[in-house]
């Protein structure tokens, strides 16, 4: 059932009404009040009090009928430039605010490149830059920092796409090419530090607690699940004599 809305806000003209009316003898004290500080208007567009949808008797009549034929007409012979409006309920529901949606010419180039290379994301990266400041200059891959990121190839592949005019898929493939060369070079550098290092007699850090007492943990584990192994085997067995000597016992 629909509920008819509050007055609340308009109490101040009903009893200004009933003063010009001489309904009421005095005005109250909170009359002047709201006089002076009136209270605004609501901001929620109140529902119609009733939905006919053609169903009332003076709607099915031919004059109506005739009406909205006429209505119709003058709709279609509107002039050039005009626009007919149209003032069904679904058109004037008020949609809810939503910010604008920021897009960074570098956000397709990220998502396209961590989408092909999704273990960069897993690498430690140095937030801290080599110089103390932040690097605007990306005409090279790597321009003195001692690590080379997922990001760098990015800004890269935008530099030269802004300022050599290379297609994305060129510009990608140069940056990733130049990319691949430097992780090449760094995976080698790490295995012939490893052998000279194993060459002068070093060795290989201990483990970590927590992986040693993991090593325990699947040690017991395996212990356990051998024990109710053979704890299930004797069960089977004892079962299988008790149903022999029930055998023997009814021949």
């Amino acid at each position: 059932m629909y509920k008819k809305p509050s007055t609340a806000r308009q109490i101040q003209h009903v009893y200004e009404k009933l003063l010009d009316a001489k309904l009421r003898d005095k005005a109250p004290a909170w009359l002047k009040a709201m006089q002076n500080t009136p209270a605004s208007a609501s901001l929620v567009r109140d529902p119609s009090y009733f939905s006919t949808k053609g169903q009332l008797p003076f709607e099915k009549t031919k004059a109506a009928a005739a009406g909205s034929e006429a209505i119709g007409q003058v709709s279609r012979a509107l002039p050039v430039g005009c626009v007919a409006i149209n003032h069904r309920k679904r058109n004037l529901k008020t949609r809810s605010p939503k910010p604008p949606k920021i897009e960074f010419p570098e956000d397709s180039l990220r998502r396209e490149f961590y989408k092909r290379h999704p273990f960069e994301l897993l690498r430690p990266r140095i937030v801290m830059e080599p110089n103390g400041r932040t690097e605007t200059n990306w005409s090279r891959l790597s321009s003195g920092s001692s690590q080379v990121t997922g990001e760098q190839v990015i800004r890269y592949q935008h530099y030269l796409m802004e300022a050599e005019g290379l297609s994305k898929q060129e510009a990608y493939s140069k940056a990733t090419d130049e990319f691949y060369k430097v992780r090449a070079r760094e995976e080698m550098e790490a295995k012939i530090a490893a052998q000279e290092a194993k060459a002068y007699g070093a060795r290989p850090l201990d483990k970590p607690y927590s992986t040693h007492q993991l090593a325990m943990e699947d040690r017991e584990i395996r212990k356990s699940t051998q024990i109710i192994q053979q704890r299930q085997e004797e069960q089977r067995m004892r079962s299988v004599t008790t149903e022999k000597m029930f055998a023997g016992e009814s021949a």
